[in-house]
Order: structure tokens, then C-alpha cells, then sequence
């Protein structure tokens, strides 16, 4: 979940045999596998986890603390981010059916000037199958597409189970790999 904020890098894990957990560090992995692509830095363990405690105590605290603000808080960034996928998606899409509809077209002429003679009958029977094939691929995505802006459109932004965890987690003493995945999608050092 750590990334270098440099060079966007993982972060890896640097242990040593009867280190204590104090000693232990993540380091840029850029800078360990190629030096000069990313400088040497480095965070210790107790450093992002101090961090990673003290921010969360904040969240869970503002979210207890001022509930309707921080549904309304993130339900906009989340319909932000829905929103910007959607229009993409659905760019996708149209541009998905422009494609097929041109397809069309394309198979249409070379149909005709295989009539004409102007192209062999093998030559058409390759180009033929080389655009049914993108045909067929655009209609699978557009199928996929189709789904996933229903599914998108349909699902509703569940904050009340992120309060639920908020009041499960409302005194956090340390940190635990369940509580890091529930809170956390990635960190930038």
C-alpha cells in the first residue's frame, strides 16, 4: 500500500535478523533495484504507523463528531468520481457504436468492389473476416460497457456502512491489518 511520492514506486519492507520493530523500514524500491532512477529515502515502520493512526482517529472522529457533513462530504467526491466514470464510459460506448456502424459501411464498399472486380475474392474473404472480428470485439465491449453503466448508475453510495465502521472503530488503540484495508487504499511517502 506504500508508494514512493516521487517517482510512484512501491515501497518495500527492510528487515535484518534481530532487528527490533523499531528498526524496521520501507525503502523507495526504484532506488533500491535502479539506483539514480529515485533518491534514497526511506520511512520507518513506527513513523507510518503513527501517521496511519493518527489520521484515521481523525476521520472516524470528524465522521462521529459531524455526521451529516461527512455523508454530505463524501457522497459529492464519490458522485464526482461516479460522474467522471460514467462520462467516460459512456464516450467509450458511443465511440464503440460510431466504429461498427463505419464497419458497416466499410464492408459494404469492399462487398461492392468485390463485385466490380476490383479486389480478389480471397483478398475480401480476409478483409471481410479481419473487420467481423473487430466487429465482433466491439460488440463484447459494448455489451460490457453497457452493464457496468447500469450497474454504476444503479448502485448507491453505502456511507452507512462506512459509519457503521466509524462506530466500530471509534477508539483505536493500534493498528491492524483489518482496520489498514478498511480505511486505507494506498499511501504516498
Amino acid at each position: 500500500m506504500l508508494y514512493c511520492a516521487d517517482c510512484g514506486a512501491k515501497l518495500y519492507q527492510v528487515r535484518g535478523k534481530g532487528w527490533s520493530h523499531d528498526k524496521e523500514y520501507f525503502v523507495c524500491a526504484s532506488y533500491r533495484k535502479q539506483k539514480g532512477k529515485c533518491t534514497s529515502h526511506q520511512i520507518k515502520n513506527i513513523q507510518v504507523e503513527e501517521i496511519l493512526i493518527r489520521e484515521i482517529r481523525k476521520v472516524t472522529t470528524f465522521a462521529k463528531d459531524h455526521e451529516d457533513k461527512f455523508v454530505d462530504l463524501v457522497l459529492k467526491k464519490k458522485t464526482n468520481e461516479l460522474n467522471q466514470v460514467l462520462r467516460i464510459q459512456k464516450k467509450e460506448l458511443e465511440d464503440s457504436k460510431d466504429r461498427i456502424e463505419k464497419l458497416d459501411s466499410i464492408v459494404q464498399n469492399l462487398y461492392e468492389d468485390n463485385l466490380e472486380g476490383k479486389i480478389s475474392d480471397q483478398r475480401f474473404e480476409k478483409m471481410a473476416k479481419a473487420y467481423d472480428e473487430e466487429e465482433l470485439s466491439l460488440q463484447k465491449r459494448i455489451t460490457e460497457l453497457e452493464e457496468t453503466i447500469t450497474k454504476s448508475q444503479e448502485e448507491e453510495l453505502n456511507v452507512e456502512s462506512f459509519l457503521k465502521l466509524v462506530r466500530k472503530y471509534t477508539d483505536i488503540k493500534e493498528l491492524d491489518p483489518e482496520i489498514i484495508r478498511t480505511f486505507v487504499d494506498n499511501i504516498y511517502v
